[in-house]
């Protein structure tokens, strides 16, 4: 299953490009993403979402975009379920 999702965050991190052993660029970072509530104790609170990029975007992304900077990000993502059987095997 595809899902879309809008995020709005900072990165926590600048952003670690590596390259497969077939030469394709891979980029991975954290987004901090603040709740738009606050806790009991009135503090905001903040979801960090690990990221990963490839090919060009992957390239791309390092040099434009540096730790704290805001950055608004259109994701795709698959959610991937998996079921237990009764002897807790992964199926």
């Amino acid at each position: 299953m595809l899902n879309r999702a809008m995020l709005t965050g900072r990165l926590t991190r600048d952003v670690d490009l590596r390259y497969t052993q077939s030469g394709t660029a891979v980029g991975t970072f954290t987004l901090a993403v603040d709740r738009q509530f606050t806790n009991q104790q009135g503090e905001r609170e903040a979801d960090f979402i690990n990221c990963v990029i490839w090919r060009k975007s992957a390239e791309n992304l390092p040099t434009s975009f540096i730790k704290d900077l805001w950055l608004e990000l259109m994701v795709v993502f698959r959610l991937e379920i998996m079921k237990i059987n009764k002897v807790n095997e992964f199926m």
